[in-house]
């Protein structure tokens, strides 16, 4: 088994371009090797019970450690499989209305009274939908409304959703990367949505940039994200060891600066209302996921 480690993290190593490997994956693969041989040499002048034991354990580390590099592997060389894995993770949680999530969530959309023409990056299966809808279960005021989502699997998802919550507005689906959505005509819409979209865009700055050229003034980009905790933090040691691999699971999701990017970008162009929170998710698997950051940029 062990030999095995080492031949495929070898071969990863030597061969780069038959693959695009993640550093994540190597030291992973790397990681249980190490093992494998580290309990041999610790254990070597144990008696029989104690090497058999802790073989066993150390086995059943390894396997799994395996596991998830091939596993991560795979995803990582195959486009399709990961935005489908992605799609269908995604609508499944969109099927709880409820928790306390869903109440920010709703809370800064309400909250910025969004209306008229609507731009929303990364709309997903229409996450946001359900916070379109009044309290009296009449549709809000949008009068149009584009997604751009690179994501095709989520169309299906979206259109159910929209219909499920009986929102009456017409709808495009743009299906275009947020970096890529530039024949938007330059002030032409009332509100941008951004939630949970940026972390995983290849440039953030490009995506600003789209969705400042398409509001108008006075228009509001509403954005909810998650960010990096400070530097020197526990949370911040776990975010850079799992971040890696929700890189890879969350279709390319990064954890960031995020509000210092933003400010920095929009500099006085916009009136920008930003505030850190700690949001309510489960610690398991989204703890490194808690520190954010959501708020309302109005362009002067």
């Amino acid at each position: 088994f062990s030999s095995f480690c080492c031949y495929l993290a070898i071969s990863i190593m030597m061969c780069p371009c038959c693959f695009t490997i993640p550093s994540i994956i190597i030291k992973l693969l790397t990681t249980a090797s190490a093992l494998t041989y580290g309990q041999r040499f610790l254990t070597k002048n144990s008696n029989k019970w104690v090497r058999r034991i802790s073989f066993g354990i150390t086995l059943i580390i390894s396997l799994i450690l395996v596991g998830i590099g091939l596993f991560l592997l795979v995803l990582s060389n195959n486009d399709d499989l990961r935005s489908r894995g992605f799609a269908n993770f995604c609508a499944m949680q969109n099927l709880k209305d409820g928790g306390p999530m869903n109440e920010v969530r709703c809370a800064i959309l309400n909250e910025a009274n969004i209306s008229g023409k609507v731009l929303e990056f990364g709309p997903g299966p229409g996450t946001n939908f359900k916070c379109f809808v009044n309290n009296n279960n009449s549709t809000t005021s949008i009068q149009e409304y584009v997604g751009v989502e690179p994501n095709t699997y989520f169309k299906e998802e979206m259109m159910r959703e929209k219909e499920k919550r009986g929102l009456t507005f017409p709808l495009d689906f743009a299906p275009f990367k947020g970096e890529d959505y530039v024949d938007v005509t330059s002030g032409s819409f009332d509100a941008v949505v951004m939630t949970h979209v940026l972390c995983s865009v290849d440039s953030v700055e490009s995506v600003l940039a789209n969705a400042e050229r398409a509001l108008k003034p006075g228009g509001k980009m509403v954005i909810m994200e998650h960010v990096a905790a400070p530097d020197g933090t526990k949370l911040k040691m776990f975010q850079d060891v799992v971040g890696p691999i929700f890189n890879i699971i969350g279709n390319g999701c990064k954890v960031l600066d995020m509000k210092s990017i933003i400010e920095s970008y929009l500099g006085n162009r916009f009136d920008v209302q930003l505030h850190e929170f700690e949001a309510p998710i489960p610690a398991f698997p989204l703890l490194f996921a808690r520190p954010h950051v959501k708020g309302v940029a109005t362009k002067k």
